[in-house]
């Protein structure tokens, strides 16, 4: 009797721990690598604001994020499953898609292009077609480098005339400041906080000036990982769309999370503050005020695209249902 009782606990027992087994599994977070564009600067605080917030844990969601080397690079990294989503610049995002690489933009942020061209104050240049016959930083695998052609096209500036160095990623700001480059590429949240910091006289005129109406900045993932996991893109959305409400209306408070995270990046806390300000200072286009956060118009993805085809970036064909959906924002 004793025994038959002993092994009634016993299969009770075992039972119970299945169960509790089964069901801590059930409650397990979806695990999501993020891949960054670049090393960690101000646009990227939100991210880490929705991780210190709970956001992304909300939505049953475990982020880890890895910092990227360019959008070359992420879009590469994508394109192969190895992180299955990350933020890159959209341009970068359409030459690969028309190579392709298996991608799609689900969240922009960047929707007016913030890419510009700085000078030195004392020799400005104005013009991409001052350009001719200067010095010019520009990484290859940055995205201002992937729109620059597009730019030289529509400006009838001849890119042959350009004197072109490719300084390593991150060394670009200090070549300028050694002055062995007359003008660099960049972008007005990246790159014109530091510079400013640093007592630079700048000049610069904005890709926009001359006609890029490209989006910028933005969420992008493996199509394959979105078909296979659209709830899951919806939930990473949706914590990613809250956290960037948030640190648009407080920036501060978005650098502090990612500071708590990464207290090596303290001493940039105002530089990081104003790359943010700037940032989300482009997020929406004359097409889509009044609409959410990160949602996409047809009409500028479509005038992206015809660039693209007009300065023989990609061939005529691509439409915009291929390069981005609003699917994953949930209004």
């Amino acid at each position: 009797m004793e025994r038959k009782m002993a092994f009634g606990l016993l299969k009770g027992a075992v039972a119970l721990t299945a169960t509790v087994v089964m069901t801590v599994s059930a409650w397990a977070d979806d695990t999501i690598r993020f891949r960054l564009d670049y090393s960690i600067y101000g646009t990227h605080a939100p991210f880490y604001l929705g991780i210190e917030q709970g956001l992304y844990k909300d939505e049953g969601i475990e982020l880890t994020i890895g910092e990227g080397s360019g959008s070359s690079n992420t879009a590469k990294l994508l394109a192969q499953g190895t992180d299955p989503i990350g933020f890159l610049d959209y341009g970068t995002m359409v030459k690969g898609i028309a190579a392709g690489m298996p991608l799609k933009g689900i969240f922009a942020v960047h929707q007016k292009s913030p890419m510009i061209i700085i000078s030195h104050a004392e020799n400005p240049v104005k013009s991409p077609k001052d350009l001719e016959g200067k010095i010019l930083g520009m990484s290859q695998s940055e995205s201002t480098a992937q729109m620059f052609p597009v730019l030289a096209a529509i400006s009838d500036t001849d890119p042959a005339k350009v004197n072109v160095i490719s300084p390593a990623v991150g060394a670009k700001t200090a070549l300028f400041l050694q002055k062995r480059a007359d003008a660099i590429t960049g972008v007005t949240y990246f790159h014109l906080p530091p510079l400013e910091a640093q007592g630079a006289e700048l000049e610069y005129f904005l890709y926009s000036d001359f006609g890029i109406n490209a989006l910028e900045g933005g969420i992008a993932a493996n199509t394959e990982w979105l078909a296979a996991n659209p709830d899951l893109a919806k939930r990473f959305i949706s914590a990613t769309s809250k956290a960037f409400e948030i640190a648009k209306a407080e920036p501060e408070k978005a650098v502090n999370a990612l500071i708590k995270q990464r207290p090596d990046l303290q001493q940039n806390r105002d530089m990081l503050i104003r790359q943010l300000e700037l940032s989300m200072e482009a997020t929406a286009t004359p097409n889509t005020e009044g609409m959410p956060l990160g949602k996409m118009a047809e009409a500028d993805v479509q005038a992206m695209l015809d660039q693209f085809v007009q300065s023989e970036q990609i061939k005529e064909g691509m439409t915009p249902a291929e390069v981005y959906s609003n699917e994953f924002i949930v209004e």
